[in-house]
This record gives C-alpha cells, structure tokens and sequence, in this order.
C-alpha cells in the first residue's frame, strides 16, 4: 500500500472518529455526568477527546509506515546453470535459455524517468523483468552470449527517444530458423 493511501486513509478515519465525539458527546456526559451541565466539560471533552484521536491516528499510521517498509518487494533475477529464474515477490518462474521462444525489448514511462523491460515468453509461460531487478546486469550479459544476434545496444536504442514505450522485438524462434 502506498504512502498516500495510508495518510488518506487515516485522514478519513481521523475525520470519521472526531465527527463520532462531536454527535456523541453530550449523551456521553448525560450518562456519565448526569446533572452537571457545564459547558466548559464539553469544551475539554471535545478537545481531549480529538488530541486523543490525532494521537492514536499518528500512532497507527506510522505502524502501517513500518510494515510497508518490511514488506518490500523481491524483485530479483539470478543465473542457473542452464538458464535463469525469477523471483518476483516469492513467485518464482524458472527458464531455460533453450527454451526461449521470444524475447521483447520496452520502455515504461515512470513520469521522471523511464524504465526499460523485457518481457520474456517460453513454452506457454511469459514473465516480464525491468532494470529494477536485483542481477539485471548479469543477466542481460548472459542473455546478450546466449542470443548473440541480440544488438547489444538494445537498451540504448529502445531508450530514445525519451518517453515513448518503442517496443521491439529482440529474439523470436520462429523468425531466427533457418
């Protein structure tokens, strides 16, 4: 979950409780202080009350901060001896480098940057890694040995010009027999 997903979501909540003090207050203070009619106790009822919720709304947002940072994603990618697998938030996807059907080359616009991708397809399998992953490097110089009629400037060429997705298709069986 995201950062401004958690803030709004305790914004809400926050909002939600207070506006449940303000409606609730007074029957509060006639079951729990029946006879005493004094304004400045619904006063301090209602300004304890919410400094109560802001600080248990804060509490409980920066604990949810916490385990998003735990809960990082795995986004790795690692050689194995007859070809690679990935490993994407424990979903692991193993292939060999034999039974590469085609690979493509894209860019993603991340709005500041742009991220490039490979989408990798295999026997009725298809998986796609971004130079975000954990052994991209590594990879990419095995893939470029394995596929050597790969451009090894792919990622230069799909890079520009900036911003637009320039999806090209890097290695197809079909298309590289014969």
């Amino acid at each position: 979950m995201s950062k401004r997903k958690i803030i709004l979501i305790h914004l809400a909540g926050f909002i939600l409780l207070t506006l449940l003090l303000l409606f609730l207050s007074e029957p509060l203070l006639n079951k729990f202080a029946a006879g005493i009619h004094n304004v400045g106790m619904w006063i301090n009822l209602m300004v304890f009350g919410t400094i109560g919720i802001l600080i248990l709304t804060i509490i409980s947002c920066m604990i949810f901060f916490n385990q998003c940072k735990k809960k990082k994603r795995i986004e790795k990618i690692e050689l194995t001896e007859n070809g690679f697998e990935i490993n994407c938030d424990q979903k692991i996807i193993k292939f060999k480098w034999s039974d590469i059907d085609k690979l493509t080359g894209f860019k993603v616009d991340r709005f500041t940057i742009d991220d490039i991708c490979l989408k990798i397809e295999s026997n009725n399998k298809t998986a796609y890694v971004t130079e975000e992953f954990q052994g991209w490097r590594n990879f990419i110089n095995k893939m470029l040995v394995e596929f050597p009629q790969i451009d090894k400037n792919w990622e230069g060429i799909i890079a520009n010009p900036a911003f637009e997705r320039n999806e090209t298709e890097l290695y197809n069986r079909n298309e590289n027999v014969g």
